[in-house]
């Protein structure tokens, strides 16, 4: 009994560390991703003062640089009472308009997606994110 633990043991706990090693900087680079898509569809959404047709080919030429998943049956949802405005590019985002007193916000949704083997293509984790209030022209002229 001098070896109260053998060596299959202990390369056992050396290959779970590597995995669990391994799935965390997946995970962690999938994230970043997601928030740097994020954060760019929002830039681009305010640079343009809304949701137009310049900042959908902005943010379409953007995610396609980025190597961001396309998705061409995507479905958006409902979020806070408010259908997701139209996405006809097939990249995998939602943008929603909310109406204030002094004008509009838009709320984005992204999603990350997780390239592991086998369980990969189940997870998908939204992101979601706001631009800030989008002040309406008449409003402040008058």
């Amino acid at each position: 009994m001098k070896e109260a633990i053998g060596t299959s043991m202990v390369f056992n706990l050396i290959i779970i560390f590597i995995i669990v090693f391994i799935v965390i900087l997946v995970g962690s680079l999938a994230f970043s991703k997601g928030f740097k898509v994020r954060d760019r569809i929002i830039d681009i959404i305010e640079k343009h003062e809304g949701y137009t047709d310049s900042s959908k080919t902005e943010i379409d030429e953007n995610l396609a640089s980025i190597g961001y998943q396309i998705e061409l049956n995507q479905q958006c949802k409902e979020k806070n009472g408010k259908q997701p405005l139209s996405n006809n590019s097939g990249f995998r985002y939602c943008v929603y308009q909310y109406d204030t007193n002094k004008g509009d916000y838009y709320g984005v949704t992204v999603f990350v997606h997780f390239d592991f083997p086998l369980i990969g293509s189940f997870i998908e984790l939204p992101l979601y994110g706001e631009t800030r209030i989008i002040f309406d022209k008449k409003d402040v002229e008058g």
